[in-house]
């Protein structure tokens, strides 16, 4: 039996899964179409804040790979949802550090983005993936949470992979301002059970027939352990065999690649 006819849902990561940078990884289109082909329901869910639904929808289609948006949940929407149902963010302000994506999502809740020196007074700073991120913006950051600024982060992937080789990711970010600061972010991406239930709320909160497919052992795999639902690693994104090996953190499945489900 293919493993894909074990399960009728699946939650895919998209970096180091389904594509490496701005190019599709083997089969991945040929994978999602075996997908709607027998009528499985799945759901990308990305640690990557970098764009909205809209934005990876774009990008998939460019790969032959169509999906709507709402088969997209991001760690930008998941984190806007978060504020929205904890706090109450009327009047509020915000210092995000993060791309535009993030921004919108967040000024949708009703938070007022704020910069510079006036972003020691924040009442939130929140932090995605900034490949502008500087000294100038630790500081502000620094400030505000010393001020007592709540402290969210997307995600904490220290790295995402790309053709060059992995580069720095949010969690880079995160982990510099975590110490200038001395506060530990709350973080609600992967491995966060929160964005593992928005996931699974798709699928009607079934998680027996449910796996989870990513590259990253300490997010994807971790998260799927987490949420109680079978894990798939592929070996396409920043993880060896290796050091699957070495970690305590075990995968029910390690595949070369997305092609794997396609095989007998």
């Amino acid at each position: 039996m293919k493993l894909i006819e074990k399960f009728q849902n699946f939650i895919i990561d998209l970096d180091g899964v389904i594509y490496i940078q701005d190019e599709p990884i083997h089969k991945a289109k040929e994978f999602i179409d075996e997908l709607k082909k027998r009528d499985k329901k799945f759901i990308f869910l990305t640690n990557n804040s970098g764009r909205n639904s809209k934005g990876y929808r774009k990008k998939l289609k460019s790969m032959n790979i169509i999906v709507d948006d709402d088969k997209i949940i991001t760690s930008s929407t998941a984190t806007a949802k978060y504020l929205y149902e904890n706090y109450n963010n009327e009047g509020k302000k915000a210092y995000v550090i993060g791309a535009r994506a993030l921004k919108d999502e967040i000024r949708k809740i009703g938070l007022n983005l704020i910069d510079g020196k006036n972003a020691h007074l924040a009442d939130f700073v929140i932090i995605g993936k900034d490949p502008d991120f500087n000294y100038e913006m630790m500081k502000i950051a620094n400030f505000a949470i010393r001020n007592g600024a709540i402290f969210i982060a997307t995600n904490y992937d220290a790295t995402f992979p790309t053709p060059e080789g992995e580069i720095p990711g949010a969690g880079a970010i995160v982990s510099s301002i975590e110490t200038a600061s001395e506060v530990k972010a709350k973080v609600i991406g992967k491995p966060n059970i929160y964005i593992m239930e928005i996931a699974i709320s798709k699928f009607n909160g079934n998680k027996e027939r449910t796996l989870i497919i990513g590259d990253r052992l300490e997010t994807d795999i971790l998260a799927g352990k987490i949420a109680g639902i079978s894990t798939a690693l592929v070996l396409t994104g920043v993880v060896s065999r290796e050091e699957v090996s070495k970690s305590e953190i075990k995968p029910d499945w390690i595949l070369d690649g997305i092609w794997s489900f396609l095989k007998e």
